[in-house]
């Protein structure tokens, strides 16, 4: 599967998770796990579809060897912090959310590393202006 889809592929699973999530807090009114919830919207739907559009309208970005350890870097990130900010919600001492939060920074670190290494010319210029 190419990094693109397989980036906004994630970011559905997060976004059906958080809004599973989003409706079990606002039924059984669990509101202090607010936080968590936006996190896993944000970090887990918003940024890797963004990732993954980036990835698809510039194709260099693609063809690094990067590209997957990248995804994995950002997503085992993503998953390590929500888990993190839901102990945390939840009254924990959230020993994961640091390791979490700069395993997040790194992925994002690389994203920008591979985007300003592929060059400047998004897709539509590789097809000729189509």
């Amino acid at each position: 599967m190419e990094i693109d889809r397989l980036y906004i592929l994630a970011g559905f699973v997060w976004l059906i998770f958080g809004m599973v999530f989003g409706v079990y807090l606002g039924i059984t009114e669990q509101l202090q796990f607010a936080n968590s919830h936006a996190h896993a919207n944000l970090l887990g739907f918003v940024v890797p579809v963004l990732f993954g559009l980036i990835h698809k309208n510039w194709p260099g970005m693609r063809a690094s060897r990067l590209a997957f350890l990248q995804f994995a870097l950002y997503e085992l990130g993503a998953i390590v912090l929500v888990a993190g900010k839901y102990d945390i919600d939840n009254g924990g001492n959230g020993t994961l959310a640091p390791p979490g939060a700069v395993l997040v920074v790194l992925g994002t670190l690389l994203m920008a590393w591979l985007f300003v290494r592929s060059g400047t010319v998004p897709v539509a210029a590789h097809a000729g202006g189509r």
